[in-house]
């Protein structure tokens, strides 16, 4: 008990297999924030047409700045996209050698 206190429970064994599920949601996640961003895009571009048809070019200048802003965001949310792929690959390929390994264990 006293230990638990000074240096913290043991870490649970990760499972690779819930490990690339939670992996595979965070995608799925990003994706669909994705797809909203893109529609705010869209949104922000009608306004700006619709503010310069007014003649109101400061607020059709915001318009732009927020899309900007948001094609911004969508970019960070490749990059995190490209990084879990990363990360997924990498656990596959660990997978694939601890069961090679224990495979090898067992035939010898």
């Amino acid at each position: 008990m006293m230990f638990s206190r000074l240096f913290g429970r043991p870490k649970e064994e990760a499972n690779p297999i819930s490990t690339l599920d939670k992996l595979n949601e965070t995608l799925e996640m990003l994706e669909k924030k994705e797809k909203v961003l893109q529609k705010k895009i869209q949104a922000e571009v009608e306004k700006a047409r619709d503010f310069t048809r007014a003649k109101n070019k400061k607020a059709a200048i915001q318009c732009l700045k927020r899309k900007r802003l948001y094609e911004v965001q969508i970019e960070q949310l490749g990059n995190y996209q490209l990084r879990i792929h990363d990360q997924m690959i990498m656990l596959e390929g660990a997978k694939a050698t601890t069961e090679t390994v224990a495979a090898l264990r067992t035939g010898s």
